[in-house]
């Protein structure tokens, strides 16, 4: 009896598919649980700042604390992460800057210089995938604190794995924010695979695509090129849809 049931279970077990290896996300999940934790407390925007010409006092966010979010990523000596605000009858946002460490911090617009460069642009990467898919996240995501009324369009979130899109499948339309996803919608949206990020190295430059979700327009592939050495400029962003949702709000 016994050898006939070890021979039954070896069977079935033979019989099985076997399990493929789950896909590197290169710490993706990782990253953006780091990500959210940090700006956790960054909803409320800091009544100073809802004004015209808005001037910061030094209380607000630092987005220097993203390297410790970001730590395959580093400024290039001699500069620092800063921010000015926007607030205008459209809404309020952050625009990042790079600033020299001699420099005063940028307290408004007018303290920023003119020609100031892009902040990515003295945004040094590791030389891995992980550091790549980082820049990439970053380049996404950076801006995305402190949005105010039609700001909030800036939503894009970067989805690392299958369970991180069912997670965002099942809470639309449970918050009250925007109309529920169709079947339709949903279906074509738990069908979809390859969620994980894809890191490629080539001589020259790094492809990265990656998933994405927006609430005005659903589930994207994304794929940036970037500069392999620094500075890392990103010469190319193509995005296709994939699975589209829109929560039907306008602000």
């Amino acid at each position: 009896m016994k050898t006939r049931l070890a021979l039954l279970l070896t069977a079935l077990l033979i019989a099985l598919p076997a399990c493929a290896p789950a896909a590197p996300d290169y710490g993706c999940s990782q990253v953006i649980a780091a990500l959210d934790r940090l700006r956790a407390d960054l909803v409320e925007i800091p009544e100073h700042l809802l004004i015209e010409n808005p001037v910061e006092d030094g209380t607000e966010f630092d987005p220097n604390t993203y390297f410790t979010v970001f730590t395959e990523l580093s400024m290039q000596a001699g500069f620092l992460l800063d921010f000015a605000y926007t607030y205008d009858w459209m809404g309020g946002y952050p625009t990042m800057y790079a600033r020299a460490v001699e420099w005063a911090p940028f307290l408004s617009l007018a303290d920023v210089r003119p020609g100031m460069d892009f902040y990515l642009d003295h945004v040094q990467v590791q030389d891995t995938p992980e550091g790549f898919l980082q820049y990439a996240i970053l380049a996404s995501t950076a801006e995305q604190f402190y949005l105010y009324w039609h700001a909030q369009y800036n939503d894009q979130q970067v989805v690392c794995n299958a369970r991180a899109l069912k997670a965002i499948v099942k809470s639309l339309g449970k918050d009250d924010f925007g109309v529920p996803i169709t079947l339709v919608e949903k279906t074509r949206a738990l069908a979809l695979d390859s969620i994980e990020p894809v890191v490629t190295l080539g001589d020259d430059v790094v492809t990265v695509q990656m998933t994405t979700f927006t609430r005005w327009g659903g589930f994207y592939r994304q794929t940036l090129t970037i500069d392999r050495s620094f500075p890392h400029f990103i010469k190319d962003v193509q995005q296709e849809q994939v699975a589209p949702y829109n929560c039907g709000i306008s602000f």
